[in-house]
């Protein structure tokens, strides 16, 4: 199937059958997922310094829905609302609004680079319990790339780093809600329209959001006015947050959750490029020692998959 074809794909359903694991494509869908997602997280930094969190959120999801009533509402119309399994849709979507809240009031107070790097404690534990949940195998190379990854978030947030409290509090608050959610995305690829997946989940997150709206006193004071800036930054939330959900989910749908757990490591690459030229915010040594350790141990397992996968291939 060519390139061409899978960005067709988001005018077609999902194919309900599991397809064989296709490793680069699964790479490269979450690659482009993560870029987006930096955006995103990067204009969402941006905005927090002076926007309170709920009016960032419902700006996130209301665009987001928006964008995909236009760009797809006259294709599949009131299909797009329609989801199978609740029960499995309803937590992922919770799961995801409580990313957004903590991640964008976590980057109120720490550096991009930083908060990425704290939730890529992520994967260790999506590792631990891909297989109980999933049924997924775990090999040892992933255990130790997860371990290695993990031994390198440790330096990022060691004693001495001078990372806000709270700051690192609602960071581990947003690495309990990706866990849910990265496990989840893995349990709907195959069930639900990836569509309709990403509209659901937009439309929960727009209606706690709005709901959280006079509470929004506790994140700053409430604005006076919008800048254009500022209402160009929001508006480009909702295609960006769209675009990268849409990117994720096709990664799971190529590949297993314990393979992308390995690799969404990388990601930090792009948000420390993003807090330095952005914030110029940059990783004191031993931090970014903690980074490197984090990007080589998902690029070192992501190879060694890759490799083992051609000789079974090659045996079979």
């Amino acid at each position: 199937m060519s390139e061409t074809n899978d960005a067709a794909t988001l005018t077609q359903p999902t194919p309900p059958t599991l397809p064989k694991p296709q490793l680069l494509k699964a790479f490269l869908f979450l690659l482009a997922a993560h870029i987006t997602f930096v955006l995103l997280d990067s204009t969402g930094k941006l905005l927090a310094k002076d926007l309170p969190v709920p009016i960032i959120a419902v700006a996130r999801n209301g665009f987001h829905l928006l964008f995909m009533a236009l760009a797809l509402g006259g294709t599949i119309g009131w299909s797009l609302t329609k989801i199978k399994h609740p029960k499995l849709q309803i937590p992922r979507a919770l799961a995801l609004t409580g990313f957004t809240f903590f991640f964008f009031t976590a980057l109120k107070t720490l550096p991009l680079a930083e908060a990425t790097a704290i939730n890529f404690i992520t994967p260790f534990f999506v590792m631990l319990l891909a297989g109980p949940a999933l049924g997924e195998r775990v090999g040892w190379w992933r255990w130790l790339g997860a371990g290695v990854g993990f031994c390198g978030m440790l330096l990022v947030i060691r004693p001495g780093a001078n990372l806000p409290f709270w700051g690192v509090v609602f960071a581990l608050l947003t690495v309990a809600c990706n866990i849910a959610f990265q496990l989840l995305n893995r349990k709907l690829s195959h069930m639900d329209d990836v569509r309709s997946t990403i509209f659901f989940a937009a439309a929960i997150g727009l209606a706690i959001a709005l709901a959280m709206l006079p509470f929004s006193s506790l994140w700053g004071p409430w604005p006076t006015r919008l800048s254009a800036t500022q209402i160009a930054l929001l508006l480009s939330m909702g295609i960006t947050g769209s675009i990268s959900q849409y990117f994720l989910i096709r990664a799971y749908f190529y590949s297993s959750a314990s393979f992308i757990a390995t690799l969404v490591y990388l990601q930090i690459i792009w948000a420390t490029l993003a807090g330095f030229s952005l914030f110029g915010q940059w990783p004191d040594v031993l931090t970014f020692a903690g980074i490197a350790v984090i990007s080589m141990s998902g690029v070192g397992v992501a190879l060694f998959e890759m490799r083992r996968n051609r000789k079974i291939a090659v045996l079979q």
